[in-house]
């Protein structure tokens, strides 16, 4: 799920974006500013006109000390200072100067004598100058203005205000912005997507981050990240079986590939009660080399067919990890899926085969080999076992019952051995 860190990179990244064509736009629409103007003096148009051709010739400096001069030069709270301080700032943000540039730009503003359309662009550019230095209060002064004048507001303006509305945090009124840009945009950009998801996450609406992610998924569907969101939205708003469709989705148009995502998936799987899926998931993952086969996962893959109830893949999965971790461990379960069956010829086998390698409790592997002797009336090797439990402490007193237990056991086999054989020989 995007977290906030997510979120605000998403924003930033889209307000570079915007902010980036700044510097030409400002040049392009200057001319615009003081061209149409009737109450302009005609040595100040000259003027302007002179330096609008330095700066098309990329003589930005030269430009801008001319400026300086002519300031010096026009008279205080006109339309020819107003323009000449707009076009000063023009030419600080092709120098990069944005915070030089917003000073103009305002000052150019306070004198109120610019014509109200230019008037509104002016605005902008300082909303955008403001957005581009990351001060998204004082650009949102700015752009709400601005937006208010346009009939008609093209995708990327609609965005500009949107994200300016996240930076603030105002994720609640950013969300229409964009929804209006995705509506009116004869192609939609993916970035506008991640902003309305975020949003959506930050003010927790699950269920219309689901529709946004869907619905970004539409767009790009060999994009992983949104098949792993829209999952995680579905468990948190508890709906497990679609987020396992989610997944599998995904998995089965070769999308997905991060390995916590198929791990998600596969526990996803077992935990809504059809572990041999989920066993069968894990099987293809890593043949797919998507999952390593390592003790993590074979534990995972034989534990899952533990759940299914099938015995000899488990047993399978269990040999495996055995060899992996070069632990006797694995044999241990597979000792116990063979006494759950009563299958004691096996059971002792596996756990010989324990006991072979380093158990985490030796003791209880000796009791368990005890145990499965017993079963087959070996009481001698049987009781051997039982001793040997009997020197750890977690098996000692379970060890002492049963060697007890098994000594009564080879005392009435031996007397029912002893009577069946008089029996036998009175008969004949």
């Amino acid at each position: 799920m995007m977290v906030r860190t997510q979120l605000h990179h998403v924003i930033k990244r889209a307000t570079r974006q915007l902010a980036a064509p700044l510097m030409l736009a400002g040049m392009v629409t200057a001319a615009p500013a003081w061209a149409g103007a009737n109450s302009v003096s005609p040595g100040t148009y000259k003027e302007l006109t002179a330096i609008q051709e330095q700066i098309g010739n990329n003589q930005v400096d030269a430009a801008h000390q001319a400026l300086l001069a002519l300031h010096t030069e026009v008279t205080a709270d006109s339309l020819d200072e107003a323009l000449v301080l707009q076009m000063l700032g023009y030419t600080e943000m092709s120098r990069n100067n944005y915070p030089e540039a917003v000073d103009y730009l305002r000052r150019s503003l306070a004198l109120e004598k610019l014509p109200e359309k230019v008037k509104y662009n002016v605005g902008y550019m300082v909303a955008q100058l403001y957005a581009a230095q990351e001060k998204f209060d004082e650009a949102l002064t700015f752009a709400a203005d601005w937006f208010k004048t346009l009939e008609q507001p093209t995708p990327d303006q609609y965005i500009f205000m949107a994200n300016i509305f996240a930076q603030t945090g105002n994720y609640k009124d950013a969300i229409p912005y964009v929804e209006q840009a995705i509506a009116k945009a004869p192609k939609v950009k993916e970035s506008w997507y991640q902003l309305l998801i975020a949003s959506h996450f930050e003010l927790k609406q699950y269920q219309a981050a689901a529709k946004a992610l869907s619905d970004a998924i539409a767009n790009w569907p060999d994009k992983a990240s949104y098949w792993e969101q829209l999952a995680s939205v579905y468990v948190v708003l508890g709906n497990e079986r679609r987020a396992l469709a989610t997944l599998q989705l995904a998995w089965k148009q070769q999308v997905l590939s991060k390995e916590t995502s198929v791990k998600s998936m596969i526990q996803l799987a077992i935990s809504r009660g059809i572990p041999e899926h989920g066993a069968r998931l894990l099987e293809s993952a890593i043949d797919k080399e998507v999952l390593p086969a390592d003790e993590d996962y074979l534990d995972l893959l034989a534990n899952a067919w533990v759940a299914a109830r099938e015995q000899e893949p488990a047993i399978a999965a269990f040999e495996l990890l055995a060899k992996a971790s070069n632990k006797g461990d694995p044999f241990m379960q597979i000792a116990n899926l063979h006494i759950e069956k009563a299958e004691w010829l096996q059971a002792e086998s596996a756990l010989n085969r324990a006991l072979d390698y380093k158990v985490d409790e030796p003791g209880k592997a000796w009791l368990l080999l005890g145990i499965t002797l017993t079963e087959q009336k070996k009481f001698g090797p049987g009781m051997d076992a039982f001793r040997k439990a009997r020197a750890f402490k977690d098996s000692a007193r379970q060890a002492k019952s049963w060697l007890k237990y098994a000594g009564d056991l080879q005392r009435q086999h031996n007397w029912i051995t002893r009577n069946q054989g008089a029996s036998e020989t009175d008969a004949s």
